[in-house]
Order: structure tokens, then C-alpha cells, then sequence
């Protein structure tokens, strides 16, 4: 048995991947017919019977600011927690606790990277798709769980690297910085950054082969149904990822290593198995960072207040406007909207006012007011994503690598003889 579920700030069910063991034990619970296929399905009727425990979970951070990690059930059921953003994370199952918990943190990550800062999109039924699918893929093939794959053969791995380089002449984009990735099922075979490109870190890495073993399992299952062996490298179109197969998905960045800095994603295939990644920095980098600074003192100072606790009022209320500061700043940099950065510091001189004389506007409301304006910052995270063409690329790279192609396909493949728990 085993549910992942992430519920937003007003306690809705936002994002649901389950099994049918699970539906009967909710059933169960709810005093349903277990041959009725109405109720505990739709995701409201779920969200109802397991409100109790969400609130709980809220109550305790809030207003003690000591959350639940985990429960156990006397049937043997553990339920396992995490928040970030006000959404709270739960994997409910049967597995070890700590299993359990490697999990969610491997959910939680996923959601970030998909999503950036905004949670909010997995309302749409494309993202909840996209996550679904990694959330399938995160234990397929034989990697060491939280570990970066590397081939580690010297004479593909140059010419890969060699083939790499010459292959980025090719790519026309407004965007200078930019890495090209080759995987072999999930494991790294190339990396090949452009001059000045901020570095990937290892859980980048991780990420982007969960990506690229999506795609993989994606087109493999167009070819089983009635496609050939080339269909899996004629780059048909994953649905979770636009027409071009590109997407926006966010990379770590700044001192917390938070998931902060857009980037576009272009996944193709140069050969059953074989994947190309390309990723486009936005250079919105210094945004993102601001943005996620200013969200965490704020989502702090609405925790205060709900707490009553007025002595970290002054200290708080100077920390978030030094972030927002600094988030006025790279949006000038970036030539953002100017009447975002005066809207900014008008809800800042209204928060300050609200928390330290008496006004007509409660704290609360100048809290939520502050919250909606950072919302528009994080917009500016999520630009259209630009069109590029990577006919030339691939063909370029098809033909430096022709000679070990078939050798990786092989190999690719090797990777996947296990299969990952059944949802």
C-alpha cells in the first residue's frame, strides 16, 4: 500500500499518486462499500478523511513550531511529513519509516524542480503527469539510490565530450549560458558547459537523469505500441513537456542551494537509451534567489504572528525588507516591470505600519497582501519558453558517436533489468 499526497495551503488535496490497496483501506476508514467506486476516489472525499490530521500537523507548526515527522499506525501503517512553501507532503504506506522518508524528500526535491517556488502548478493535469512520471522513474535503473551514475570509459567518454563541443556551435539561442548532457539510461556519459555557465550541482545532476529516464520509458512505450526501434529515437513528443520537448524547470542556486534558478530543458533522443539534455540558463538567477529569500522571512512572520510572539516582530520585519530590497534590485537588473518594484515597497511600508501603529489594515492582511506581490515576482521566474532547433545538433552528434551507438544502446539497457514498486 502506499499514497503520495501534497496538500496546499488551505488544506486541498493539490497532487494524489495511489494504489488500489490504498483506496480500499480509505474506504475502510470512511465506512464505504468497497464495491462503490464513488467517493474515495474523487480527491475532495480523500482530503476530508485525512483534514484531521493535516490541521493537526498545521497546528503544531504554527503555533509551537514543532511539526510531526512521522506516525504509526497499530496496522502496521506509518504516514511520513514534510512542508515547505505552507504545502504539506505525506507518503502513507507500509514500507520502513526511513525508506519512507527518503521518499518524500525525493518527492519534495522533484516538486522544486519541476515547479520552482510555485507549487500552484501542479493544478495543472500536465504537471501532475510530469511529476507522476518521475516520481516512476526515480528508482529505475541501476544507480545507486541519491547517487550521480557515471560511465567511466575514457575513449567514449572523450569522444562524447569532443562531440559535445563541436555540436554547441550549432545551437542558435539569445541565452550564453548553457549545458549539454549525454545519458545512457541513468547514468552520465558527457557534460559540456559553455564559458561563464554557473556550475551543476551532484542533486542537479540526479534530477536531470530522472528526466532523461522518463523520456526514455516514455518513448519505449511508444514503440510497444506499434512503433519500431526508431520511433524511440524520432524524438516524438513527451506530453508532459511541450511541442518541442522543452520545458522550464528550476536548478539549485546561492548559499541554501534552493531551487531558485530557471532554466530551460530539452530532452532528445540520439538513440534508444541514448539521451541528450540541453539546458538553457534564463538569467533570472539573482531574481529567483531574492524571491526565495523573501518568501521564507515572510511565510516566518505570518508564522509570528499567528504565535502572538511580538518580540521577533522588528527583527524580522528589517530581515524581510533587506531581501526585498535586494529582490527590487534584480528585478531593475533584469528590466522587469518597474511598477512591480514600487508595488513592492508599498505593501513593505504597509506591513511595517500594520505590525508597528494602528492602522485600519491588520497585520494578517498586509502579511497576505506582501504574499500576493511576491506571487507576481515569481511570474517573472516562468518566461516563455524559446524556440530552438536541434535538427543540426543531433545530426552532428549521430555522426561523431556513430561508431558507439549501438555499443550504448546496449549498455542503456542493461541498466533496467529491475523494476521499481508498482503504484
Amino acid at each position: 500500500m502506499k499514497a503520495v499526497l501534497i496538500f496546499d495551503n488551505v488544506n486541498d488535496l493539490l497532487f494524489s499518486k495511489w494504489d488500489d490497496t490504498f483506496l480500499d483501506r480509505m474506504k475502510a476508514f470512511g465506512g464505504q462499500d468497497n464495491d462503490n467506486n464513488e467517493g474515495v476516489t474523487d480527491s475532495y472525499n480523500v482530503s476530508q478523511l485525512l483534514s484531521p490530521i493535516i490541521t493537526s500537523q498545521r497546528v503544531m507548526a504554527a503555533q509551537f513550531g514543532n511539526t510531526y515527522s512521522s506516525m504509526q499506525c497499530k496496522d502496521g501503517t506509518s504516514i511520513v511529513f514534510d512542508e515547505w512553501l505552507d504545502h504539506v507532503f505525506l507518503i502513507i504506506s507500509e514500507q520502513d519509516v526511513d525508506d519512507a522518508h527518503r521518499e518524500l524528500l525525493d518527492c519534495k526535491t522533484l516538486v522544486q524542480h519541476i515547479c520552482g517556488q510555485n507549487i500552484n502548478l501542479l493544478h495543472s493535469q500536465v504537471y501532475q503527469r510530469w511529476l507522476s512520471a518521475l516520481l516512476d522513474c526515480r528508482n529505475k535503473g541501476d544507480s545507486i539510490p541519491g547517487a550521480s551514475g557515471i560511465i567511466g570509459e575514457s575513449g567514449v567518454t572523450a569522444a562524447a565530450l569532443s562531440a559535445l563541443k563541436s555540436a554547441a556551435k550549432e545551437i542558435k539561442t539569445p541565452y550564453p549560458h548553457y549545458h549539454l548532457l549525454l545519458y545512457v539510461g541513468d547514468k552520465m556519459l558527457a557534460l559540456y558547459s559553455s564559458r561563464g555557465s554557473e556550475d551543476l550541482t551532484p542533486p542537479d545532476l540526479i534530477l536531470l537523469s530522472i528526466q532523461a529516464v522518463a523520456a526514455q520509458e516514455y518513448w519505449r512505450e511508444v514503440e510497444g505500441e506499434g512503433g519500431s526501434e526508431k520511433t524511440a529515437c524520432s524524438n516524438a513528443h513527451v506530453p508532459w513537456l511541450s511541442q518541442e520537448n522543452s520545458a522550464l524547470v528550476a536548478t539549485l542556486g546561492g548559499a541554501s542551494l534552493a531551487p531558485c534558478a530557471p532554466h530551460c530543458l530539452h530532452a532528445a533522443a540520439l538513440a534508444p537509451r541514448v539521451t541528450l539534455l540541453l539546458l538553457r540558463d534564463m538569467d533570472t538567477r539573482d531574481i529567483g534567489i531574492a524571491a526565495h529569500l523573501s518568501s521564507q522571512i515572510l511565510s516566518n512572520l505570518r508564522r509570528l504572528l499567528l504565535q502572538g510572539n511580538l518580540e521577533m516582530l522588528p527583527t524580522t520585519l528589517d530581515a524581510l525588507e533587506s531581501a526585498l530590497k535586494k529582490t527590487t534590485e534584480a528585478l531593475r537588473k533584469n528590466k522587469a516591470n518597474a511598477n512591480l518594484c514600487a508595488r513592492l515597497t508599498t505593501r513593505m511600508l504597509e506591513l511595517r505600519k500594520s505590525c508597528t501603529t494602528t492602522t485600519p489594515l491588520s497585520p494578517e492582511t498586509t502579511a497576505a497582501a506582501m504574499h500576493t506581490a511576491i506571487e507576481a515576482v515569481l511570474e517573472q521566474l516562468r518566461p516563455d519558453i524559446p524556440s530552438l532547433n536541434m535538427e543540426m545538433v543531433l545530426r552532428e552528434l549521430r555522426s561523431a558517436l556513430a561508431p558507439y551507438l549501438a555499443s550504448l544502446t546496449e549498455k542503456g539497457n542493461r541498466c533496467f533489468g529491475g523494476e521499481s514498486y508498482p503504484f
